[in-house]
């Protein structure tokens, strides 16, 4: 019991790894959308490029991980990740050209990759040495970082804009890249004592068999939920929630994201291949086709809970099947291939969404698409098959 506690203190401080590359670097935007719309005269298409050219980096990240991983080994390549991330929002505080922040979410895109692929590969390697219900807690926690990092911008961005109004919203970016230092320095401590695999010069498995149905779903869920995170703000701002209102809904949605990992601990613990996945793909599809049908207040917080209760979580059974669908020496290889097919599928969801918001009037069609996505991701993960022990 002595050990698994110590894990467990290990992997807080690994959280910190999504809690920057998905809570600042990613999810954050939504926050500061609105404000960089009004004051750079963005339509929803350019806010929308933000977002995919943020996917095209993490597409690049994921591609490049295993190897950069084996070169240098997982501890070197996940701080040196989370300090790429740490200067690119400093950089992205620093500029009004498109081209230069285009160019910035791209770079916090590829490094968020990289951080978050190892940082799991990391928490797979000490799950391996608990129990199936620890583990489930131990991975659960680890991705559940990214729902404190919603809740921790969820704070921090409005309270800077409330303060500075929209012109401040560079402001909003210091702040966190600030909080991404912090996070920063927890995250390098807890890799310094984790279990790690060396670098390796020999022949690897860079593309493991065997994750066929689990990647194709993993794909519609980059290509589903990825609109919803970058435009639901802009989206209840657009019907009339207040400053108060927004920071209420990125909280509970924050929350709800943070405390998912316990929730569905015992879902995880039991499930066979991708059958815990294909469960919160449906209610994830549920909570994203809510705002395509209504504009009621009471459904729309229903609506944020429940996707912040299901994304990570969703995320953390897709990381678990694929750790037990490859051969242990095989598990960064495979959660780098499911985040290479997740990071194409963001690639096209925030343009595409964006565009038919300007075409629309309206975001309501771009999300009903992306409900629809994710009830089919949910067909592919529920035929995953686990590996045969041995094979």
């Amino acid at each position: 019991m002595a050990a698994y506690r110590k894990d467990f203190v290990v992997v807080l401080g690994l959280a910190a790894s999504p809690l920057i590359a998905l809570g600042y670097s990613r999810f954050a935007y939504a926050l500061l959308l609105p404000a960089m719309r009004a004051e750079l005269g963005w339509s929803f298409a350019t806010a929308g490029l933000m977002n995919t050219v943020n996917a095209v980096g993490y597409l690049v990240g994921a591609l490049g991980t295993a190897w950069l991983a084996a070169r240098v080994g997982q501890r070197a390549a996940f701080v040196g990740a989370l300090v790429v991330t740490v200067a690119g929002l400093a950089v992205t505080a620093a500029t009004s050209s498109l081209p230069v922040l285009l160019t910035a979410r791209a770079v916090l895109g590829a490094a968020g990759a990289v951080a978050f692929v190892v940082g799991g590969a990391i928490t797979s390697t000490i799950c391996r040495r608990h129990t199936a219900h620890q583990s489930a807690v131990l991975i659960g926690t680890y991705f559940a970082g990214g729902g404190v990092g919603i809740v921790a911008s969820g704070f921090a961005v409005p309270a800077v804009l409330d303060r500075f109004g929209p012109p401040g919203w560079h402001w909003g970016w210091i702040a966190l890249a600030a909080l991404a230092a912090l996070g920063t320095a927890a995250a390098a401590w807890a890799a310094a004592i984790a279990p790690t695999t060396a670098p390796e010069r020999g022949p690897r498995r860079t593309w493991p068999g065997g994750l066929g149905r689990l990647a194709a779903g993993y794909l519609l869920f980059g290509a589903g939920y990825i609109g919803y995170m970058t435009f639901i703000v802009a989206l209840v701002t657009q019907v009339g929630f207040t400053p108060r209102a927004v920071t209420m809904f990125w909280v509970l949605l924050g929350i709800a994201g943070a405390v998912s990992g316990w929730v569905w601990a015992g879902l995880l613990r039991t499930a066979v291949g991708g059958s815990a996945a294909a469960v919160l793909f449906v209610l994830l599809a549920v909570a994203v086709g809510i705002p395509a049908l209504t504009a009621a207040t009471p459904a729309l917080y229903f609506s944020g809970a429940l996707f912040g209760l299901c994304m990570l979580s969703l995320v953390s059974a897709v990381t678990a099947a694929g750790r037990d669908a490859v051969r242990p020496e095989d598990t960064t290889a495979a959660i780098a291939l499911l985040t290479t097919v997740f990071a194409a599928g963001q690639v096209v969801g925030p343009w595409f969404t964006g565009v038919l918001a300007d075409r629309t009037g309206g975001l309501q069609l771009g999300l009903g698409i992306s409900a629809v996505l994710l009830l089919i991701g949910a067909g592919f993960c529920k035929w995953q098959p686990a590996r045969v022990p041995g094979a």
